[in-house]
């Protein structure tokens, strides 16, 4: 039996293997659509077109997949140091103005840095806002916010959009669940689960809190201060 660690480094071998030859294909749509190999007629053309958008939500597939499976693999490294969550949700807010232009962010007073790595944590904010823009749109209200409770920074984000069922509220973190109608516009699928994965190799945790209208995430990390703490405690 192929032991687990065999299992996913051959997952992402076949994962990856895909990207190659799809990457090809959108090249040579591309210069169909271009024009670079004759001109096109509008039914062409659209037909065309049609097939740059399923390979581009293919293209984006195999990356989740891949970036999934890479924070199951024992070569995850994380770069956890302190962080600043005001100067980092500042950054995140500047970033998705123009696409989410009712997001805003509330850190209270005494919130610590936490300890994580900055560009996994920015992937994980990244893909909860792209749950909300899809979900809801670009009209949504997000409000981030943060607060220490005991040695844990707590993170809201919280939106106005169609909320989810407390039934759902488990199930949204497995990898290829989707939520929205059927034969409508959604996601992968993957952005949640790499979340939950993400945050559990910086010692951290993300909840839903359902809803009817809105949907709440209850991202929690260690406090910069516990560090601080344990390294005093090891010196004495």
């Amino acid at each position: 039996m192929m032991a687990d660690v065999e299992r996913l480094a051959f997952e992402q071998m076949l994962v990856h293997n895909l990207k190659a030859p799809l990457t090809g294909i959108m090249a040579s749509l591309e210069m169909l659509s271009d024009g670079d190999l004759g001109e096109l007629n509008a039914d062409q053309h659209s037909a065309v077109s049609a097939m740059e958008a399923q390979g581009a939500g293919l293209v984006r597939m195999i990356d989740e997949l891949l970036e999934l499976g890479r924070t199951r693999s024992p070569a995850f490294a994380i770069q956890a140091v302190p962080l600043d969550l005001t100067a980092f949700l500042r950054d995140i807010r500047a970033e998705w103005n123009l696409r989410l232009p009712r997001l805003t962010s509330v850190v209270a007073s005494d919130v610590p840095d936490v300890v994580a790595d900055v560009d996994v944590l920015r992937r994980v904010f990244d893909n909860l806002l792209m749950n909300a823009l899809v979900h809801a749109g670009p009209d949504v209200s997000v409000t981030m916010g943060a607060q220490r409770a005991d040695d844990v920074v707590r993170i809201i984000v919280a939106d106005d959009g169609p909320g989810v069922r407390a039934a759902d509220a488990e199930r949204i973190f497995d990898p290829f669940v989707t939520l929205g109608a059927a034969g409508s516009h959604r996601t992968n699928g993957l952005g949640l689960a790499y979340c939950r994965a993400a945050l559990a190799a910086m010692d951290g945790t993300i909840a839903l809190r359902p809803g009817e209208r809105g949907a709440t995430f209850m991202v929690e990390l260690p406090a910069a201060v516990v560090l601080t703490r344990q390294a005093l405690e090891q010196d004495q």
